[in-house]
């Protein structure tokens, strides 16, 4: 292991970072917020000091006597793990230096659910609301960064080290290629990330948003992520146009980025071709409107307050004697938790418990794989649900062949075992976190739904974090828990979990 090419590419992540903190800088400065300004201008000199620190004393260490690359993917891996970890904490200085979260805990807890895009806060209504411009910013901004960024990093700035990272996040690249077009993909992509983000903001002041408002939930919504400027959420603007731009956006978020990228290359017909062809895509399709219409049809049934004087137990619930409004916040929240964006106009949490259930199971599936959106992943579900089928068939029929395939085509034995051991290691670490949480004073559903929101990076959970809710009150132990389960879940544990192998590190 080549130590100093990984602190090298730490450093030069670090450095990276500070110039992104110096964005909020601006925007402090319009809104005369000028404490918030002197936090970040400060906090951008000692992330770039420390970044400058670890690179440029280390980046002798990137070639040996040859002249040749000397890290490849054990220092990539090394790094982007290394790096999940210490950008957070460097994320968390502009709230404990301007003052808005005084405690460090809180203040990292904050940074990881960010940076990580799940959303959760430990914020009260209150606090938000109260939130500096810039500092609000900042918190979307985290988000958009963790969204795409670690492959913008990793791959555009040094290949090397970022390719192996971009197989694992974005399928579709053979094991076999070249950083030339690794490099190329991931400009794509990020052309697709920049322009959704852009083609929300203006639609987004279409519906009456001013920009900064609308760029802050364009950040949110793209990286799937879920911070809002206001307590409320989206229910603060009542507006089916907002509403409506939101549903579209965080759908088309949780779908395989690859399509979109084809439709920029001039590829229009190659990609509808794929995106019919796609089991994964259909089968997402098929969860968004079935679980719409299951929520909507359950909330018509039972009513919700059924206009009738409000009782201290339907206080503050909608008339869903209303059809309509039953579809309306249906749709709006399965679309938030299918793709793990954690915004809210209901609270979810008071509905029938079928819904609460139904809604639980698609924040454990998620979105499309190559997607900005959390949760398992639907096509894993379909290929580990396809070779159970295949096992069936198999025990009855010893002697006949039988293969999982998807898309037309066969999966090999080696990825099936593969993530078999996945979904294993998720229900392991799920259970161990959900027994410690309720070890630590949480209620069942809140143990459980608290791992499962910070696992599949989904932001609210039920009863003590449901989405009115927030994570401010629980015991500092849970605090540091779920923040480890945040970046367990953004990268799918491997890149995270080999750092604590002695073996990995040796030489």
């Amino acid at each position: 292991m080549n130590l100093r090419a990984v602190l090298w590419l730490l450093g030069r992540v670090l450095i990276l970072l500070a110039v992104f903190q110096l964005v909020p800088v601006a925007v402090a400065g319009y809104y005369g917020e000028l404490a918030e300004l002197r936090a970040f201008l400060a906090c951008a000199a000692a992330t770039a000091t420390f970044g400058a620190l670890a690179g440029f004393r280390n980046r002798s260490a990137t070639q040996n006597a040859e002249g040749r690359p000397d890290f490849f993917r054990r220092e990539g891996l090394a790094a982007v793990g290394v790096s999940w970890i210490v950008v957070p904490i460097f994320g968390a200085l502009p709230y404990l230096t301007a003052g808005v979260i005084p405690a460090p805990i809180d203040a990292l807890f904050e940074s990881v659910s960010g940076f990580t895009t799940t959303g959760a806060t430990i914020l009260s209504g209150e606090s938000i609301d109260a939130l500096p411009r810039s500092i609000a910013l900042w918190r979307s901004f985290t988000h958009w960064l963790g969204g795409i960024g670690i492959v913008l990093v990793f791959v555009l700035l040094f290949p090397l080290g970022g390719r192996s990272l971009f197989r694992s996040e974005v399928p579709g690249i053979a094991r076999e290629a070249s950083a030339h077009r690794v490099r190329d993909a991931a400009y794509g992509l990020t052309r697709t990330y920049l322009a959704l983000t852009l083609i929300e903001t203006g639609l987004l002041m279409l519906c009456g948003l001013d920009l900064f408002e609308a760029t802050n939930h364009a950040f949110s919504t793209i990286s799937t992520g879920g911070f809002s400027t206001h307590s409320e959420s989206i229910a603060y603007y009542t507006s089916w146009g907002v509403e409506a731009v939101l549903v579209v956006f965080m759908l088309v978020a949780g779908v395989n980025f690859g399509f979109y990228d084809n439709f920029l290359r001039g590829n229009g017909r190659n990609a509808l071709r794929a995106a019919y062809k796609s089991s994964e895509l259909r089968a997402y399709a098929a969860l968004v409107v079935a679980g719409t219409l299951a929520v909507a049809f359950f909330l018509w049934f039972w009513g919700g307050s059924n206009g009738e004087p409000l009782t201290p137990e339907s206080a503050g619930l909608p008339d869903y004697s209303s059809l309509t409004l039953c579809l309306r916040d249906a749709m709006f929240t399965v679309a938030a938790v299918q793709t793990s964006t954690g915004f809210a106009t209901a609270d979810f949490d008071r509905w029938p418990d079928v819904c609460r259930m139904m809604l639980m199971f698609l924040a454990f599936v998620g979105a499309c794989a190559g997607s900005t959106g959390g949760g398992l992943k639907v096509v894993r579900f379909l290929i580990v649900a396809k070779a159970a089928f295949v096992g069936v068939q198999r025990f009855s029929r010893p002697r006949a062949i039988y293969g999982v395939r998807i898309n037309g085509q066969s999966v090999n034995d080696g990825l099936v075992e593969s993530l078999m051991a996945y979904f294993g290691l998720w229900f392991l670490v799920f259970l161990v976190s959900a027994v410690a949480l309720t070890g630590m004073g949480m209620s069942l559903v809140g143990a459980s739904t608290a791992a499962l929101a910070a696992l599949n990076n989904i932001g609210p959970g039920l009863e003590v974090v449901g989405p009115v809710q927030n994570f401010g009150g629980l015991p500092t132990l849970a605090k540091a828990l779920l923040g480890l389960l945040m970046l367990l879940g953004r990268l799918e544990f491997y890149a995270l979990v080999v750092l604590v192998i002695p073996r990995f590190w040796r030489s």
